[in-house]
């Protein structure tokens, strides 16, 4: 069985495409409320399905699939490793972007929000560390309310402990 877990022999690639392949096995609502916790968003969608939408325009369709999303993810391995011109890079690739939300998460292992992110005044840039993913996670898994599969849980216990 070949692993979900990437190859890649940089440690940001590794972490980054190891996160998104366990992104990719939740479920649809499990993705929604770990990827909102990170961006400190409690109601964030990604996608939102709705019944008999009334609003904006005439006729009322059965129902509604909607996504207006694009989010970038800079992962950093070590502390203090932001650097002001790669993020700028990532902001102008936002720039271009077509959907009606834009976000840059910065997934980092420093304990509080780095300098240089401190710089920058665009609402668009969102921050978050390693031990904020952790307690994500172990939130989701503890929450009496939400099941999780067995699969899903073995998953995100293997990326903590990555």
């Amino acid at each position: 069985m070949a692993s979900i877990f990437s190859t890649y022999s940089t440690g940001e690639n590794r972490v980054t495409a190891s996160f998104l392949a366990v992104l990719r096995s939740l479920s649809l609502d499990r993705m929604q409320r770990l990827i909102g916790s990170l961006l400190e968003q409690s109601e964030f969608e990604l996608i939102r399905f709705e019944n008999q939408p009334s609003k904006g325009g005439s006729g009322v369709p059965d129902a509604i699939i909607q996504s207006s999303l694009r989010l970038l993810l800079e992962t950093k391995t070590e502390r203090d490793a932001i650097r002001l011109p790669q993020i700028m890079r990532h902001l102008e690739r936002l720039d271009e972007a077509t959907e009606a939300v834009a976000i840059l998460l910065v997934l980092t292992p420093d304990d509080v929000r780095p300098p240089e992110l401190a710089k920058l005044s665009d609402a668009r840039v969102a921050w978050t560390s390693f031990s904020i993913l952790d307690q994500a996670i172990d939130e989701l898994l503890e929450d009496k309310y939400e099941v999780v599969s067995e699969r899903e849980a073995f998953l995100l216990r293997a990326l903590q402990t990555m």
